[in-house]
């Protein structure tokens, strides 16, 4: 067992660049992966909820995981995913990329109905199996949601590195943060929240929008942690109306803003707007509106906003 390498900053939730034929893209794959290294990121949270987990196969997620931790090479600390909904596959995904240079897993509960005792189980056999570190994940709209004191009889385990959670109650949140300490790390969740996480006491911070857009995100971290927390608030509420000024359609059917995203990273020529299985791209109407609140916001350089 390896002890996990301390995290801070934005984390950006890696998304899974598609072709038409819902193959992996393995150049836009590596642009995105090497556009992101260009960032002042904490690190790379691959195959969550953001990287359309759910609706790639072993097999494309363990092509994934290859290719993330090749053009990686160690650079800044990975998280791979690791979920699924067989035992045997959550293994036999660890054991397949145990050799690649990777840092941990994060394993996401895909039962929500499983109680935490069995969820204990589940975490616990996963954690004494695992040659490298595993992580605790909890998402009010994925999963079943960990409370702070499961977090805290969990984080005594030598092999489990810490926890993600996108909790929005801030006395929980608040809970969750006096958890943290050299060998058990927090990190928090969600766009709309970044500069309340962090001045709240999170020191790293995932999204998806991280991967598309991820200036505005670290400019809101740079800003709290350098105690201008009134200008990064600012930002923040900037980064919460452009939200507001999407359409809501999209969001509605595919449950988040994938086809938001990766229709950014199109605009930055970085990948396809292809999207997996269950999920559908973007409208004209919708494109257009992308575009004019990029270009009246400004979070990514006009000259990209085609």
């Amino acid at each position: 067992m390896t002890k996990m390498k301390h995290i801070k900053g934005i984390v950006p939730v890696l998304i899974t660049p598609l072709l038409e034929d819902g193959s992996i893209d393995v150049k836009g794959l590596t642009r995105l992966v090497e556009f992101l290294l260009s960032k002042k990121i904490g690190g790379l949270f691959v195959l969550g909820t953001g990287g359309e987990d759910h609706n790639l196969t072993f097999e494309k997620r363990l092509e994934v995981a290859k290719i993330v931790a090749e053009v990686n090479k160690g650079r800044v600390p990975t998280i791979v995913g690791a979920g699924f909904y067989a035992v045997e596959d959550i293994m036999g995904f660890i054991k397949e990329t145990s050799g690649l240079e990777i840092d941990s897993y994060h394993v996401m509960p895909y039962h929500p109905i499983l109680s935490l005792n069995r969820l204990e189980w589940l975490y616990n056999y996963i954690a004494d199996n695992s040659v490298k570190p595993i992580w605790l994940y909890s998402s009010i709209k994925w999963s079943s949601v960990l409370p702070p004191e499961f977090a805290a009889k969990l984080k005594k385990h030598p092999n489990i590195a810490g926890i993600k959670t996108s909790t929005r109650s801030n006395p929980e949140l608040a809970q969750f943060v006096m958890l943290k300490d050299d060998n058990f790390q927090i990190i928090t969740a969600v766009a709309k929240q970044t500069y309340a996480c962090f001045a709240n006491g999170s020191e790293a911070h995932t999204t998806s929008l991280g991967s598309c857009m991820p200036e505005i995100l670290i400019k809101i971290y740079d800003l709290t942690m350098d105690g201008k927390r009134d200008e990064a608030l600012r930002e923040q509420q900037r980064l919460n109306s452009f939200y507001g000024s999407l359409k809501k359609e999209p969001g509605k059917d595919n449950c988040f803003n994938i086809a938001e995203e990766k229709y950014i990273l199109s605009l930055r020529s970085i990948c396809k707007e292809c999207v997996s299985s269950y999920y559908r791209e973007l409208m004209d109407e919708e494109k257009e509106t992308v575009k004019s609140s990029l270009i009246k916001y400004q979070f990514i350089p006009l000259n990209e906003i085609k």
